[in-house]
């Protein structure tokens, strides 16, 4: 039994390798995960993700720490500001918490237009850390 379960958690480290290794790049958004914002649990990759994703789609310029703050909470609201009327997408609650319905508009807005970010790579990676309702980037 030990042996077995072994060979299939080898078996699938080295499917996932293969597909790393080719260059395909997938990126999934959990509906598991955390809101991002106050009174959350905030881990400091999910906040430096969404700061990524403040910087590229937005006009502010904030530090990408790790660390919510009150810079983070108003590039949040930026983000949910622009998205009906300047994306043509879903309306937004423009509270500053980065949750699966801004997850997905954001996550959407990137892989619609993937020359927004300077890092694809970057944003399609921050997607396994960021709240969204489905799988939008690959």
């Amino acid at each position: 039994m030990r042996h077995t379960h072994a060979l299939r958690r080898g078996a699938t480290v080295l499917a996932a390798t293969a597909l790393l290794g080719s260059g395909a790049v997938t990126a999934h958004a959990d509906p598991g995960l955390p809101t991002v914002g106050y009174g959350y649990q905030n881990r400091s990759t999910a906040v430096r993700c969404v700061q990524y994703y403040v910087n590229q789609l937005t006009d502010r310029h904030i530090l990408e720490d790790g660390r919510f703050g009150s810079e983070t909470e108003r590039g949040i609201k930026r983000i949910q500001e622009l998205a009906p009327g300047n994306w043509g997408s879903h309306i937004l609650k423009v509270d500053g918490y980065f949750g699966q319905a801004t997850g997905q508009v954001v996550l959407e807005r990137i892989k619609q237009n993937p020359w927004l970010v300077d890092d694809y790579q970057r944003a399609s990676t921050c997607g396994h850390f960021v709240p969204s309702y489905t799988v939008v980037l690959d």
